[in-house]
């Protein structure tokens, strides 16, 4: 029952006992306390139990109303939550969430030390909080890239940086914005934007972008390989390669690579200046400088660096030699064991 029926419905039950007590007229009834003495008609007597009675009722009800609304309100808190927990942990923040209720309590400890993720692309929630970031989630999963602004993610967060990433594929703007502002971006993103714009920018703008950015060696070799594919766009001299390469750390085979892609950009003399110069400083791309010389059948210079190398070093290339100095001619790229 209501607690406006149970008021409405006490107070006419108090009304017809009244009524009722004073239509009999039973006279007065004396009540003598602490030497006080109340001399009340009998019909008041019956009457103020009940209204004792009413009263403490009354307040029974809105004391238990009261610790119910408290515990639905808790309840409900500990339900907003667990959403937030869910949200949290979907999203990737290091959230730890505290409740109130026992059974909310027990279902948050165990998902504070979980790690929640959206594994089919049909999700479905009845919380339209949890099914519109699981939609966005799978979406980001799959490489496009949506408004996240409403959940109010951490910078760093995973989520943020894949979106970002999927961001750079279509973009532009956006590219050169972490280009230009580099020092609020992090190394993975603008290396992404920064091979990004290598396919559509024009040469003019990779060099003024050249001026302020650090390049890693993903990017460095991004550049180069593009430097090396179109010929028309790119115009490093010999000395700037020298200066983009001596500033990342390459390995043997980062130098192979390189050599590979510019024996179709520069002529003989031009690639085997280059890589004279370059393992002159760097012992690692002795192996780059000697693949450069067998394309193109330098034998006199081959045979002067293995000469006065090692009796295990360059093994591969002393074996190409040798086949070379016996009329078999095979080129690097015929043996499996160079070309892996």
């Amino acid at each position: 029952m209501g607690i406006k029926k149970y008021i409405f419905s006490a107070l006419v039950l108090v009304i017809v006992v009244a009524g009722y007590a004073f239509f009999l007229e039973s006279g007065d009834y004396r009540v003598e306390i602490f030497n006080t003495v109340f001399l009340l008609p009998v019909a008041f007597w019956i009457v103020i139990p009940t209204i004792v009675l009413f009263v403490a009722s009354l307040f029974h009800m809105l004391y238990y109303s009261f610790k119910q609304y408290l515990t639905n309100r808790s309840i409900n808190k500990d339900k907003e939550n667990l959403i937030e927990l869910i949200k949290d942990k979907l999203i990737g923040n290091p959230t730890i969430c505290k409740f109130k209720s026992n059974l909310f309590q027990e279902v948050g400890n165990i998902l504070n030390q979980l790690n929640l993720s959206i594994s089919k692309d049909n999700f479905d929630a009845e919380n339209k909080i949890i099914k519109t970031l699981a939609d966005k989630i799978i979406k980001i999963q799959n490489g496009e890239y949506v408004s996240l602004k409403e959940f109010k993610l951490e910078d760093n967060s995973n989520l943020i940086e894949l979106n970002n990433l999927n961001r750079i594929k279509t973009d532009e703007s956006y590219c050169m914005e972490i280009l230009n502002k580099s020092s609020q971006y992090n190394e993975q993103l603008i290396e992404k934007a920064f091979i990004t714009i290598l396919k559509d920018k024009s040469f003019t703008t990779i060099q003024k972008l050249l001026e302020t950015l650090t390049l890693n060696k993903n990017m460095t070799i991004a550049l180069l390989n593009t430097d090396a594919s179109y010929k028309d766009q790119f115009t490093f001299t010999i000395n700037e390669i020298i200066t983009l390469i001596e500033k990342v750390n390459f390995s043997k085979e980062d130098y192979f690579n390189i050599a590979k892609q510019y024996t179709n950009r520069m002529s003989p003399d031009q690639i085997i200046k280059l890589f004279e110069d370059i393992s002159s400083k760097d012992e690692e791309a002795n192996e780059a400088y000697l693949y450069v010389l067998f394309e193109y059948e330098m034998i006199d210079d081959i045979r002067e660096i293995i000469n006065n190398s090692q009796k295990d070093e360059f093994i591969p290339y002393k074996a190409l030699l040798d086949l070379k100095d016996n009329g078999k001619n095979y080129r690097f790229d015929n043996i499996c064991y160079l070309n892996a």
